[in-house]
């Protein structure tokens, strides 16, 4: 009987989390009335989309393109080498921020027992970390590169900060949970000997926390490139402003070709971080599966 009231609650879970998405697509208009486009123009321009995909450009299509211009493949090496800096460069400066505000929110270098006064001090300095990194994570990257760019104007290192501030409060969090979940035989050992709590910090938890911090960041880093990309939708120059600029002239070939440029980028860095994830696996205190 416990068994079938569990399942029959899962069932009623179901039932309503369906009807709360059917509720949500009636309101945005989700109908199959609604999909339909109201023209055969859209259906045409949907199929061109597609069929590109199978003939991707080799050279421009836009005969205006000047004679002594790079090759298409040469400029689409160097929208991805651009959108490449910009994830490199956002990173570099995210996870130094994060790293900070990861230990800031985490409770695991606190010196125990605390003292009341100290314990209010360090309670006020983690939740108003926690809070700042809910702050930065929670304004999506473009929101903040429209921010960022309207007070500061079109620059590299805008779009590299408008990247930076999500990207460090999402690691931070994750950082912060990490450190917190990491086991502390290590540190209670060298507290035992007579070491302060943040060395303890710095020499027991840190060390055996830094591989799951490293493979989360490689994670983050695939992520920073796609969000690389979109920043040329507002005008940034990556890849991604290639993609806008031929799309909104219907050169469907040349959008495809920079896709599949921006697809084999993400392809090699995933190869590279499933590397370092395997080597990180097989060493000594390596990240637990």
């Amino acid at each position: 009987m416990p068994e079938d009231g569990k399942y029959g609650r899962r069932r009623w879970v179901v039932l309503g989390i369906g009807l709360i998405f059917l509720i949500c697509a009636w309101a945005l208009g989700l109908t199959p009335a609604g999909l339909v486009p109201p023209d055969a123009t859209r259906w045409e321009r949907t199929g061109e989309f597609f069929k590109a995909a199978l003939n991707p450009a080799f050279d421009y299509e836009d005969p205006d393109v000047p004679e002594d211009a790079d090759p298409i493949w040469i400029k689409g090496l160097k929208g991805v080498f651009l959108t490449l800096k910009f994830a490199f460069g956002a990173m570099s400066l995210a996870v130094p921020v994060a790293l900070l505000m990861g230990f800031l929110g985490s409770s695991s270098w606190w010196p125990t027992p605390c003292p009341r006064g100290l314990k209010v001090m360090l309670r006020g300095v983690y939740l108003l970390s926690r809070f700042f990194m809910s702050l930065l994570r929670s304004i999506h990257e473009l929101i903040w590169a429209l921010l960022i760019l309207s007070a500061f104007g079109m620059s590299p290192l805008a779009g590299m900060v408008a990247l930076a501030l999500p990207f460090s409060g999402t690691l931070g969090k994750v950082f912060s949970e990490l450190i917190d979940e990491e086991a502390r035989d290590a540190a209670f050992a060298l507290k035992a000997i007579g070491h302060r709590p943040v060395q303890t910090f710095l020499v027991g938890t840190l060390p055996a926390a830094l591989p799951n911090l490293i493979t989360y960041s490689f994670y983050r880093f695939e992520c920073a490139l796609r969000s690389s990309a979109v920043l040329g939708f507002v005008g940034i120059e990556t890849i991604g402003l290639y993609i806008e600029l031929s799309h909104e002239e219907f050169y469907y070939r040349e959008v495809w070709t920079y896709f599949y440029l921006l697809l084999a980028l993400i392809i090699i860095v995933d190869f590279w971080g499933a590397g370092i994830r395997k080597r990180l696996n097989s060493s000594p205190g390596g990240c637990r599966a």
